[in-house]
């Protein structure tokens, strides 16, 4: 079985690009560890030495990113993930609707089958982010593949420089759950859909 990790790469100048440790909210990392990309460290507790890993990296063709890139594959190496796992997907600078969706579909497509997908939607724009969320949404209900993990990345700045003492990782695999969960419940014709599902909530 192939897992797959999908994550924009960072549109920061080379030179704004820190490392520093994202600490885990809600959950544990055993191989946790200071990055700039927070899906590195998600790579190397579900694959370790790059065992079984496939890597899809969104990149905006600017030089900056490209820059970043470079960046991503030396910490990729440092975990055992080799250039030959990666696909790149090239996006440009265009915030249209016709190459978001054009980017998402690329990505579904770069998506083997039999995959566990976690997804990073920490860097890349904010229409970005959406299209990487609903491409993981979407490929259970088109391949035969499991989406295993959704995170974000934050990390707070103080006087224009970064806190990594507050930069926190977060799980938002949850918010997938409950949507798979609420249409099951429409599929059982559940009439207090919202009642149900606040229950839920509060186990």
């Amino acid at each position: 079985m192939v897992k797959t990790y999908i994550t924009a790469i960072s549109l920061q100048g080379r030179g704004d690009l820190e490392k520093g440790a994202y600490q885990p909210e809600g959950f544990t990392l055993e191989h946790n560890r200071a990055v700039s990309f927070p899906i590195i460290p998600i790579i190397a507790e579900y694959s370790p030495e790059g065992k079984h890993a496939r890597v899809i990296a969104i990149c905006a063709e600017n030089q900056d990113t490209k820059d970043n890139y470079d960046a991503f594959l030396e910490q990729l190496s440092e975990i055992g993930v080799t250039e030959e796992q990666v696909t790149v997907i090239s996006v440009r600078e265009d915030q249209s609707k016709n190459v978001g969706l054009a980017t998402m579909m690329k990505i579904l497509d770069a998506i083997e089958d039999d995959s566990i997908v976690y997804a990073d939607i920490t860097f890349g724009t904010k229409p970005m982010a959406m299209y990487i969320l609903y491409a993981a949404i979407f490929v259970e209900k088109l391949k035969d593949a499991e989406v295993d993990g959704i995170f974000y990345g934050e990390v707070p700045r103080v006087a224009s420089k970064i806190d990594w003492n507050r930069a926190k990782l977060y799980d938002l695999t949850v918010l997938k759950t409950l949507g798979d969960v609420i249409e099951e419940m429409k599929n059982l014709e559940i009439t207090d859909i919202r009642g149900t599902l606040q229950k839920l909530i509060d186990m």
